[in-house]
């Protein structure tokens, strides 16, 4: 299960550097930098919010350990 969830991160990096590019090719444009930045981290921990719901629905964490375990894995990670 920790295995599934570490490499699961890759597609997170994956979405990160989609929404940079969305930003840097469309509102980033129209936008102050600052603005465009604020939005890019709303939107973001937005798509973070929606893929980690769909991992849990997949392969729910039987407990808290593993959810924090997997947390600061993810945090090393990036």
């Amino acid at each position: 299960m920790v295995v599934r969830y570490i490499l699961a991160w890759v597609p997170m990096a994956v979405l990160a550097i989609l929404n940079g590019t969305l930003r840097q090719f469309t509102y980033g444009k129209v936008m102050s930098t600052l603005h465009a930045h604020q939005l890019s981290t709303v939107t973001l921990i937005l798509i973070f919010f929606a893929y980690v719901w769909l991992l849990n629905s997949l392969w729910p964490l039987p407990s808290l350990t593993q959810a924090v375990l997997i947390g600061l894995v993810w945090l090393l990670l990036t």
